[in-house]
């Protein structure tokens, strides 16, 4: 039985897994999911949904079925985030644009929060991310499976290596919308351009905007190298995958069901975060060959987060903020 159909182009080999089989009772219900990303198919999010799809199939067999659609085949971030909300599809992989849909997510866009994956392993998968989960849910129905990897974000540009904040004084850098990385690059003395990351290469080939910032997997993939003179490893956010299945899809799912699917998407989860450590580990002299290499002063970066810090905890709520603040430092 041919169980699968992935809309776009074609995926590139996954890497071979643990096996998470789940026997289930004989008779269950069959499960069939429309899955989406706006992203191609080599991107950590869209990995993270094959993956997911791949552990489902080897735990339902038979049992399940999937369309997996890709490379903006049903439409940008904006269209994804609508559908998802309205059931037109079952499972998204949500980046930084999270935040417009509930406000704990500004948390995400504190410069430097995150020192390491260890810490965001611990937190997202521990209290943090049940807090995370619960307000999704009551805010959007939306119901969080896991949280993956789309990596700690690095900043390019055409005009000069960032150091310290002073260097990015008027240098005209694309941002997600998200109000805490304006405010963040705005305080840091750049212009933040806020677009939609399709429109991102040609913006930065004409010179509609100067520079980005974004995860070294996303900058090879995505062929952001290619148009950029400068990498300035800065590590000033971490962006998660935010994998969400709408609620009332989650809701109608068997007990059984929603087992397999938990343990899929927290495996695929699992396997995105080594994914991104091992990309940081290989890329960096793959990039270097392109782009002239520097790393930041981050005690400067600290200094000026300061103020950041104190706007984005009133925006994602001070008790809330406060909570992951104490996990953090345990």
């Amino acid at each position: 039985m041919n169980n699968k159909r992935t809309v776009a182009s074609a995926l590139g080999a996954l890497v071979a897994g643990v096996s998470i089989a789940l026997a289930l009772p004989a008779g269950a219900q069959s499960l069939s999911l429309r899955i989406s990303g706006e992203n191609p198919s080599s991107g950590l999010d869209l990995q993270m949904a094959q993956r997911f799809a791949d552990n489902l199939e080897e735990a339902l067999g038979d049992d399940f079925s999937y369309e997996l659609f890709h490379t903006e085949a049903l439409g940008d971030e904006t269209v994804h985030l609508q559908m998802i909300r309205t059931g037109q599809i079952d499972v998204y992989p949500m980046g930084s644009d999270a935040v417009s849909l509930d406000s704990k997510w500004a948390m995400f866009d504190m410069p430097f929060l995150f020192d390491s994956r260890e810490t965001v392993a611990r937190l997202l998968d521990g209290e943090v991310g049940e807090m995370l989960r619960e307000s999704m849910r009551e805010s959007e129905n939306l119901h969080v499976l896991a949280f993956g990897e789309l990596g700690f974000r690095q900043i390019t540009n055409n005009v000069r290596p960032i150091v310290v904040p002073e260097d990015l004084e008027g240098i005209r850098i694309r941002v997600p919308g998200s109000e805490g990385r304006v405010l963040t690059f705005r305080t840091f003395g750049a212009q933040p351009v806020s677009m939609n990351f399709g429109e991102l290469y040609l913006a930065l080939q004409q010179g509609t905007v100067d520079a980005q910032e974004n995860p070294l997997l996303t900058i090879k993939t995505r062929s952001l190298f290619e148009v950029q003179d400068y990498l300035s490893l800065s590590n000033h956010v971490y962006t998660p995958v935010t994998f969400v299945m709408n609620g009332d899809t989650w809701d109608g799912l068997s007990p059984e069901h929603k087992e397999a699917v938990t343990r899929a998407a927290q495996e695929a989860a699992e396997y995105t975060r080594r994914l991104g450590t091992e990309a940081d580990a290989e890329l960096l002299d793959e990039l270097g060959q392109s782009m002239e290499v520097n790393e930041i002063d981050l005690a400067a970066f600290e200094e000026a987060s300061e103020p950041i810090w104190d706007a984005l905890a009133e925006l994602a709520g001070r008790d809330f903020t406060a909570r992951v603040l104490e996990l953090r430092s345990q």
